[in-house]
């Protein structure tokens, strides 16, 4: 999810795509920041799609894609959604039937595929203004929301959590993490834990861990130092 300070786009393409998670039943901060800062003036094109995955409910995550490229001209040509399992581990325990629908959510994939190769056209859902401002809601609260973050014995000090964050929210303070309060609740720190030695209030203690598994730690931390150096 990580962008330049001013991404932009110039000339003719085919089609572009934005793909992403949903969060709080929106687009990730990120993500959002990325689309109000792209630059779309100079840039041509024949079709434009989004597509969110979600675990439990996708709410306005397309639709809020769509408004944001709809101030810029350019509006969806297709959208959808893509339900896999929630790995939002704060609130949910992971399925045991996490492998049974991630083929499910490969069959879906195919399905997204086949009409992108086709250049689909696909209308996207009008905006909920009550998910709205649900979202905005959880999306300022969970800046704040690292003070419940607890970090036990098991921590080793490795800093992997520092590195893997995509905001910069966590520095290492006497070989432990200490958290700044602009968390956006991705949880990779949770997740990427090799001893599961954080933990949020009293609710994750138990619950399994879980990140994509072609997507390893180094990945995101080279994603994260290239942020650094654009800026």
């Amino acid at each position: 999810m990580s962008c330049p300070v001013c991404p932009s786009l110039t000339g003719t393409y085919e089609s572009i795509g934005f793909i992403y998670p949903t969060y709080f039943q929106g687009l990730p901060r990120q993500a959002e920041r990325f689309i109000r800062q792209l630059d779309l003036s100079q840039c041509r094109c024949e079709y434009v799609y989004g597509i969110t995955t979600f675990g439990e409910l996708s709410g306005n995550a397309l639709s809020q894609l769509n408004g944001l490229l709809c101030q810029k001209g350019q509006a969806l040509h297709y959208s959808a959604k893509l339900k896999m399992f929630s790995n939002y581990v704060v609130m949910y325990d992971l399925s045991r039937k996490l492998e049974q629908k991630t083929i499910q959510a490969d069959q879906a994939l195919q399905h997204i595929v086949e009409d992108l190769r086709m250049k689909t056209i696909k209308q996207t859902r009008r905006n909920i203004p009550l998910l709205d401002r649900y979202y905005r809601w959880q999306i300022q609260r969970a800046q704040t929301s690292d003070r419940h973050y607890q970090i036990s014995q098991a921590c080793v000090s490795c800093n992997l959590c520092e590195k893997v964050c995509p905001v910069n929210n966590i520095e290492m303070h006497d070989g432990q993490p200490a958290f700044l309060n602009h968390c956006e609740q991705c949880l990779a720190c949770v997740q990427y834990c090799p001893e599961k030695a954080i933990n949020f209030k009293e609710k994750t203690q138990k619950r399994r861990r879980y990140h994509h598994p072609e997507i390893p730690a180094a990945t995101l931390i080279q994603s994260n130092r290239q942020r650094q150096e654009w800026g």
